[in-house]
């Protein structure tokens, strides 16, 4: 107030929303229609004169204000609430939930709050009426409308704050600082669930794995309330204990998966530092949709199984089939075509047979596929639910899967159904549904070109990943490599082939197996005639039949090549391979020859110094007459006493 007119502050003005440029405008030309005033106190600032006011100006400052005369009359009991330092101390140094600290925001509300109670605390009637001159009506009006304005932490209804046997007033005489507490926060004192038994009627409820909203919860649980003559309560009550205790309930409300992928400490880790020290695999629905030929109205998608290098996401190797077209025992034979293309592409890129240092796979035909995964290198099973197990699920998703995915696509599907951006324009993708690749080679050229531009297309960074792949693997030292043999190979990646279980079994002609209809004619490497007539499995390599491996999987394994037919005229032996082969040939079987009649000597020099006559042991008849004989003869001269020492064996 100045000379009994009420004045607002320059920065009140602006806050009020009345220009900058307006005030400084009539500042610096000394307008008439307004009136300024240097502040008593500080010379540097400005006041406005509420009386040359203009309507609209006036309007705007009661909006952010109120009536000058009521802002007025407010600020005298505004000067009577004091910052309580005592109260500050108390909510900094509150704690709840273990150890967690009120926020800067709440401490500061709630001394706030602490100062207006310990000001009526502290109210004389008397003196409210000889320093303010105004009825504690008036007083309580306006203390109301201060806590409202100011946003004040307490009730601004009278009875509420002040006489109701719950008001702030009687709980904070009570109770002291911890009646402001809300009881999100730990007080029990100020919660309406607030007892161990509540706590727990409530949290069940929420943690059920119907997962049931919150206004059914609210309800079930306020009919128990009122039987047990408990407070009941509101379904954002429920929202709030479900989301304060979600660490304790998500595994029941959602599972063992949802506690993991958000609560539990997760094993943050870095790429591996060189290929193949981690390999990855995993099948994805490929986002395009085909037709058939013989259907057109009938969508066709295909799945695809991928394996790539967690180095950098570099894929080695895939097989790719029909949807809801093959069996789970196809599904496994999938799983180990898309590991055998990733052998031979990683042949073709460094001239050998390698294996990776560890795998990560899902968990499809595990039972069957795990002793598969653990021949190659280090395995350890993916937990049931586990996501995010590796980098593989979130390549699927990434912006150079999608960009070489739907790259010249009029058949791409765009994102999933349930994400906000599709990718695509679904109106065009309908239209050219008539237009979409067939089945079979249409299908397969594409997603044949898809692999090729996820290799090879340059990334963001301006290189591609297989660039980046052939880089590292040229630095990599090669004691860190893991090469492998041909038999290696085919022992773990090999299809194997026994004649329908039953065993093919090796004859003088090496084995003979009957592959998908056609048969082959394999010579085994090292040819042993014990081996004939043995029964084994032929594991074989589908891209490439010259060579399979034997085994019985129990101590034999040998390698067989194509069988080389040689000819029967020394004059059409032409070439000097040829006849070293067939001369090799010969000669393995007059070696052959010659071991089958050093061991018949041995046989005969064996019995020779046993005093065994070879021929005579097939006069069986004979034989057993003269021993029967004398063994008689012994017995009787035994039976009679006399002494004999020849025995009978020394007689035989």
């Amino acid at each position: 107030m100045i000379d009994n007119e009420p004045c607002v502050e320059w920065k009140e003005a602006l806050e009020a929303g009345i220009k900058k440029s307006t005030l400084d405008g009539a500042k610096n030309r000394n307008s008439p229609s307004w009136h300024f005033i240097d502040h008593p106190d500080d010379k540097r600032k400005v006041l406005i004169g509420w009386n040359k006011l203009s309507d609209d100006n006036k309007a705007k400052i009661i909006a952010k204000f109120g009536k000058p005369s009521d802002y007025i009359a407010r600020q005298p009991i505004r000067e009577m609430i004091k910052r309580d330092s005592k109260a500050e101390a108390f909510f900094l140094a509150y704690r709840y939930d273990s150890n967690k600290a009120l926020s800067e925001e709440h401490v500061n509300k709630y001394t706030i709050a602490a100062g207006v109670l310990e000001m009526l605390k502290a109210l004389d009637k008397k003196e409210l009426k000889s320093k303010l001159n105004i009825s504690i009506e008036e007083f309580y009006k306006h203390l109301a409308a201060i806590i409202e304005q100011d946003k004040i932490d307490l009730p601004n209804s009278y009875r509420r704050l002040v006489v109701n046997d719950d008001s702030a007033l009687k709980k904070y005489n009570a109770l002291g600082y911890m009646s402001l507490i809300d009881w999100r926060f730990g007080n029990k004192l100020a919660a309406k669930v607030n007892d161990e038994v509540s706590e727990s009627a409530l949290l069940e409820l929420i943690a059920h794995p119907n997962d049931y909203d919150d206004v059914l919860i609210s309800m079930q649980y306020n009919v128990w309330a009122k039987k047990e003559g408990r407070k009941t309560i509101d379904p954002s009550t429920v929202g709030v204990w479900r989301r304060k205790n979600e660490a304790d309930i998500i595994m029941f409300r959602e599972g063992n998966a949802a506690l993991k992928n958000k609560y539990l400490k997760a094993a943050k880790g870095f790429r591996p530092s060189q290929p193949l020290y981690l390999v990855e695999s995993d099948d994805n629905q490929l986002d395009l949709l085909f037709q058939d030929s013989e259907n057109p109205k009938d969508t066709k998608r295909y799945v695809c199984y991928v394996v790539t290098d967690s180095l950098n996401d570099y894929v080695l190797g895939y097989a790719y089939a029909l949807m809801g077209e093959f069996r789970k025992d196809e599904t496994i034979h999938l799983i180990k075509a898309a590991y055998l293309n990733a052998m031979y592409y990683l042949k073709f890129l460094t001239g050998s047979w390698y294996l990776p240092h560890e795998t990560k796979t899902d968990r499809w035909g595990l039972k069957q596929l795990q002793p598969f995964y653990e021949s190659l290198g280090n395995y350890y099973p993916t937990p049931v639910g586990s996501k995010n197990r590796g980098y593989l699920e979130q390549f699927f998703g990434n912006h150079h899967w999608k960009r070489c995915l739907k790259l010249g696509a009029n058949n791409y599907t765009g994102n999933n159904i349930t994400a906000k951006h599709r990718g695509v324009n679904m109106e065009v993708l309908a239209l050219n549904k008539k237009n979409r690749p067939l089945i079979g080679n249409e299908a397969h050229e594409q997603i044949e070109n898809f692999f090729h531009r996820l290799r090879h297309l340059p990334q963001s960074n301006g290189i591609s990943k297989h660039a980046q792949w052939m880089e590292a693997w040229n630095n990599m030292p090669a004691e860190n490599k893991k090469p492998i043999s041909d038999e290696q190979f085919l022992l773990k990646f090999g299809l194997e082939h026994n004649y329908n279980g039953e065993g093919l079994r090796i004859s003088n002609k090496g084995v003979q197996p009957r592959i998908e209809g056609k048969k082959y004619d394999y010579d085994l490497v090292d040819y042993r005639i014990e081996d004939i007539n043995k029964k084994v499995s032929v594991l074989y390599d589908p891209y490439d039949m010259s060579r399979v491996l034997v085994t019985d999987f129990n101590g034999f394994r040998m390698m067989a090549h194509d069988a080389r037919l040689n000819p029967r005229a020394l004059q059409d032996c032409k070439d000097t391979d040829s006849r070293t082969y067939l001369n090799a040939t010969l000669g393995e079987k007059q070696r052959a020859v010659e071991g089958i009649a050093a061991k018949s000597d041995r046989r005969k020099l064996v019995l020779e110094s046993a005093g065994i006559d070879a021929e005579g042991l097939l006069q069986a008849g004979v034989m057993v007459k003269e021993i029967k004989q004398a063994a008689e003869q012994r017995m009787l001269v035994q039976a009679m006493g006399e002494n004999d020492d020849d025995d009978i064996l020394d007689q035989m």
